[in-house]
């Protein structure tokens, strides 16, 4: 068993992973605004990836230890020491931004977070039994898995109230999936940061992926007859554009912890961030379809109840040695 001081690490990786979560939330109310706006929810991920990409690729610029690391990047891909396909990590990215869009609108940042969250800690589950964390693979153990169904189970609980009121069922299935495959996106976001030592490389190679996918399918919509119908001009609506920014703290500080907590937990600690974040929104700021009642509240809990058990020294969370890429 681990002692206190050797799980203070591990502790202060989990609060900055629940602060990028409380990130992830404001990033699903920016989008979820904004798609609406400007006509569709690829137009509101194209434009959320934009601005992402400006801010970290005008950081990788300006940084000469970040373009040491692009510099590593590449030469990685040459010798095929690192395969091209880490490099897709931004494809989820951009799945998870035209969720928000198309579904916050309609249920909520609370509703929506309890959905991405769900996939988000299967994905995680799976995801830690292989070896593409950069922190190594974690065996599957009873108290792991146990913990992980606890918060399913209380996700379900909570959701259950809003589906009694008529959210349709692609609604929650769209950000389930985009949820479990954050858990392969942080995955390879935190080899690339392992292998170049920059989480700005990781965090450029992210984005820039992300946006050139959802070029291509903002061009293919448009050509379909969908039209861009506008562009946020209300002084109070300048902060919808920030969704890029707030993606770019949370893949930013996810790449630096994933190495320290490994997927599953990383998972754990941001969709409570998340789940937090979206229910002050909801709370404080509501929007139609916003809902905050007791039984979100309670659900809430026993998210934190299935972080607790499953961060437990005897959950068998100890990584196992990881190859170098």
């Amino acid at each position: 068993m681990k002692s206190p001081a050797a799980l203070l690490p591990v502790l202060f990786a989990g609060l900055v992973t629940i602060v990028a979560g409380g990130a992830m939330s404001l990033q699903g109310r920016a989008n979820g605004l904004l798609g609406p706006i400007l006509g569709h929810s690829v137009f509101a991920a194209l434009v959320s990836f934009i601005i992402g990409l400006i801010l970290v690729g005008t950081t990788l610029l300006c940084s000469s230890r970040s373009r040491a690391g692009a510099g590593i990047l590449i030469r990685l891909l040459r010798t095929h020491a690192m395969p091209w396909w880490m490099l897709l990590g931004g494809l989820s990215g951009g799945l998870v931004v035209i969720a928000q869009a198309s579904t916050v609108p309609i249920m909520g940042v609370a509703m929506f977070t309890m959905a991405f969250v769900s996939g988000q800690v299967t994905g995680g589950l799976a995801v830690d039994s292989t070896r593409l964390p950069p922190g190594g693979r974690q065996r599957l153990t009873f108290l792991r898995v146990f913990g992980v169904l606890v918060v399913i189970a209380a996700l379900v609980y909570g959701a259950s109230e809003r589906l009694n009121l008529g959210v349709p069922l692609w609604a929650l299935l769209l950000p389930f999936v985009s949820g479990a495959l954050t858990s392969v996106q942080q995955a390879f976001n935190g080899r690339v940061k392992a292998a170049t030592g920059s989480v700005i490389v990781a965090t450029t190679v992210n984005f820039a992926v992300g946006f050139l996918a959802l070029l291509a399918a903002a061009g293919v919509i448009m050509a379909t007859g969908v039209t861009w119908t506008g562009f946020p001009t209300e002084p109070t609506q300048w902060w919808m554009l920030l969704g890029g920014a707030f993606g770019v703290i949370f893949i930013g500080l996810t790449a630096l912890t994933v190495a320290k907590l490994g997927v599953l937990l990383l998972s754990l600690f941001s969709l409570f961030g998340n789940l937090l974040g979206a229910l002050l929104l909801d709370l404080l700021l509501p929007l139609p379809g916003s809902l905050v009642s007791t039984t979100t509240v309670i659900s809430a809990a026993l998210v934190l109840l299935g972080i607790a058990i499953t961060i437990m020294p005897s959950s068998g969370n100890h990584p196992e040695p990881s190859p170098r890429t």
